[in-house]
């Protein structure tokens, strides 16, 4: 998936009002709690990628799919602010 793509999906998740309880969410309300939520997933990659990073220095591909997890998040969150 595309970080537009993944951006899209998680705004639209929020605002889908069938499957949460909370009706009068606005799109904008909707992009705030995404952006939130990709928010923590980026904290969470930095404390994990530190930790990997001591413990695992000579392991070049685990330093590269944080690496591109995190570089991943951060388009998600671009296009979130784009929206």
């Amino acid at each position: 998936m595309t970080p537009r793509e993944k951006a899209e999906d998680l705004v639209f998740k929020l605002l889908d009002k069938a499957k949460h309880p909370y009706k009068d969410v606005t799109f904008e309300q909707s992009r705030l709690c995404a952006l939130i939520c990709v928010d923590e997933i980026l904290e969470a990659n930095e404390k994990i990628s530190l930790k990997d990073l001591r413990e695992t220095m000579q392991t070049n591909d685990i330093l590269c799919q944080l690496t591109d997890n995190a570089m991943y998040w951060q388009e998600v969150k671009q296009e979130i602010n784009k929206m």
